[in-house]
């Protein structure tokens, strides 16, 4: 019988000891051989899949220190196992602060900031609308004490006042009233308490409607007037303005063209005339300028200007203010070149102080 057996074992094997014993020799399965000397006992020589197993089971070879495993860091190690959540009657309890050492712990309180004992239960306590008893409402009454302290002040100013006007003339006077300085007062009347008709009254207006100027004498312009060719009137009266303006063309001996024009204002008032003039005089001190003039009524001024309008055209005007009187007067050259300043302004000065003597006053 060839080991080992082929094909099934019958009944005779399983029931009669088994398997033959196998031959002699080295065991082809290279399984260790019996050692009856360690409490094991001798076995057949059974195939390894049916050999009963060895005792003591086989221990795997140590292991050496190159192939230990190496000790986990701390970034490596699992995070620590969470306990699940609670439910609300199996919560865990506040946490308790750590006790306190004695050095933090509170002062003991004084016994004069010891709450007071109450007596059993006490209502709160409601402030009275008039405060404490025996208290004044002091705010009310210091008001009424300002007011009645300003009616009596201003009782006295009033009867003050009375007793001034009241008060009986000087006995050096002869029962008369008393003068006042300079200043005349109605018969009557108390002298220290003038009149407001008494101040100083504005200046009366001077000058009355202009009329016609166009019949104006010219002689002062001496050579500028050697030939008058035409002149074109324009007398009106605009918002109580009484108004007179005069064009003058004329020619020197020579040819060249000129113009001499004049512009008469009488106003209302003289301090209607001093507006007028003082805004011009504003205007006209930033362009044109020449200087401000004197002897020419109460205030005026100089202005001068060459251009080139395809002919050399000069230019000197005055504007004189004088009581409710604004006047201004303008004497242009035209030619082949500029005439200078100083031969058109004393001619422009004398003329005007020719037309100021002839105006109509009132």
């Amino acid at each position: 019988m060839t080991y080992p057996p082929t094909g099934e074992p019958n009944d005779s094997q399983f029931f009669g000891g088994g398997y033959p014993a196998p031959p002699p020799g080295p065991s082809p399965t290279g399984a260790f051989p019996a050692q009856p000397g360690q409490g094991q006992p001798a076995a057949p020589g059974y195939p390894p899949q049916y050999a009963p197993p060895q005792y003591p089971p086989p221990q795997p070879p140590p292991t050496q220190a190159w192939q230990q495993t190496p000790p986990t860091q701390a970034w490596q190690q699992a995070p620590a196992p969470q306990a699940p959540p609670t439910q609300g009657w199996q919560q865990a309890p506040a946490p308790q602060a750590p006790p306190t050492q004695g050095w933090q712990q509170a002062p003991p309180t004084q016994g004069w900031q010891q709450a007071p004992a109450t007596q059993g239960w006490q209502p709160p306590a409601t402030p009275s609308p008039g405060g404490p008893r025996g208290s004044m409402p002091w705010v009310p009454i210091g008001v009424i004490a300002g007011v009645l302290v300003l009616v009596v002040i201003g009782g006295v100013l009033v009867v003050s006042k009375l007793l001034g006007k009241s008060e009986p003339s000087t006995p050096e006077a002869g029962g008369q009233p008393a003068a006042t300085a300079g200043v005349p007062t109605a018969p009557g009347l108390p002298t220290d308490h003038p009149l407001k008709s008494s101040s100083a009254a504005a200046a009366p207006a001077k000058y009355s409607a202009p009329g016609d100027l166009c019949s104006t004498d010219l002689s002062a312009l001496g050579p500028y007037a050697a030939k008058k060719e035409k002149s074109t009137p324009n007398v009106r009266n605009t918002g109580g303005i009484a108004r007179s303006d005069c064009d003058f063309d004329l020619r020197t001996s020579s040819g060249m063209k000129v113009t001499f024009g004049i512009k008469a204002q009488v106003y209302p008032s003289v301090k209607d005339a001093k507006e007028y003039f003082d805004t011009g005089y504003d205007m006209d001190k930033k362009r044109y300028f020449d200087s401000d003039l004197s002897d020419l009524g109460e205030r005026s001024y100089g202005t001068n200007r060459d251009w080139d309008i395809g002919s050399k055209t000069s230019d000197y005007t005055i504007r004189v203010l004088d009581s409710n009187l604004y006047l201004s007067v303008s004497l242009v050259t035209f030619g082949t070149s500029f005439v200078p300043k100083d031969q058109l302004k004393p001619k422009t000065i004398e003329e005007l102080k020719a037309i100021l003597a002839k105006l109509p006053t009132a």
